[in-house]
């Protein structure tokens, strides 16, 4: 059996009854390592980049699924079999005290009657505990277990964007054309992020986790970044936002010695010890 991480041999490219050509051969080869990297990769891209049609990437996707290359979705390709980089509750176990005390540091700007989106990652995981009591709340998401505790133990109303879940993680992976993506107005965005670079660029290693937000942001008042410091100086491949596009960054430690100088954060706000309320820096 092909694993996930195993380049096709041409025997494993076979059909049923004939040898793939060498172009589709190569096309699919290049086609796995290009879900690999990524993590997931829209149709339509794989389209562009080989210069087919929609058809006949969709036949690749399905010969590829079936030899456990990757996992085909509507509209899309997923590393297979479809597993988040680092699974939920491997990333939900780290800097538990740390994750609650940004959480607390949220709290002004979730106003009552707000309408708010909040993005993926563990470190949201108890934001339900800041949400209890403030009514009128509009919690929009594709975090499965932000909606999920929200709904239990809040006020809130919670709309959950639809799409494909990650296996082992509690993502929903939208699409492009999907409407949902432009329905809300949103007072405030409340992003995380996989990894922030020393240019201060906010990265996520799924490209299909990006789009959700850059539409988010178009349609956001205001965009506050919550990431501890572990994230602070590493990589990811796709680009999110830059610091200076946040209008307030949450962290628990200061992150300027892991930044490059000329980079600008608007609003520095460091949640560190017990303290009952961050405390603010210049930039």
């Amino acid at each position: 059996m092909t694993g996930a991480g195993m380049p096709l041999t041409e025997a494993e490219a076979r059909g049923d009854d004939e040898r793939l050509a060498p172009r589709a051969l190569a096309r699919q080869r290049e086609i796995v390592e290009a879900v690999q990297r990524r993590g997931a990769v829209p149709v339509a891209d794989l389209a562009e980049r080989f210069g087919v049609t929609h058809q006949t990437i969709r036949r690749d996707l399905r010969s590829l699924e079936e030899r456990g290359a990757l996992q085909k979705g509507f509209g899309a390709a997923f590393a297979a079999p479809g597993v988040a980089r680092h699974v939920h509750d491997e990333r939900q176990a780290t800097l538990i005290s740390v994750k609650r005390r940004l959480m607390e540091g949220l709290e002004e700007f979730l106003q009552p009657g707000s309408t708010v989106f909040v993005g993926l990652g563990t470190t949201f995981d108890d934001l339900h505990e800041v949400l209890s009591g403030r009514p009128r709340l509009l919690i929009a998401t594709p975090n499965l277990t932000v909606a999920h505790r929200c709904a239990l133990h809040t006020e809130a109303t919670v709309y959950v964007y639809g799409g494909y879940v990650r296996r082992s993680d509690s993502c929903v992976l939208t699409l492009g054309e999907d409407p949902s993506r432009h329905r809300f107005k949103f007072d405030v965005a409340i992003l995380g992020a996989s990894a922030i670079d020393d240019e201060g660029s906010i990265l996520e290693y799924d490209p299909l986790e990006v789009g959700l937000v850059h539409d988010v942001l178009r349609h956001s008042r205001k965009s506050v970044l919550v990431a501890h410091h572990e994230k602070f100086g590493n990589t990811a491949p796709h680009v999110v936002a830059a610091l200076s596009d946040m209008d307030a960054v949450l962290t628990d430690r200061d992150p300027r010695d892991r930044l490059q100088q000329d980079v600008a954060i608007r609003d520095l706000r460091i949640v560190a010890g017990d303290e009952s309320a961050p405390r603010r820096t210049g930039r």
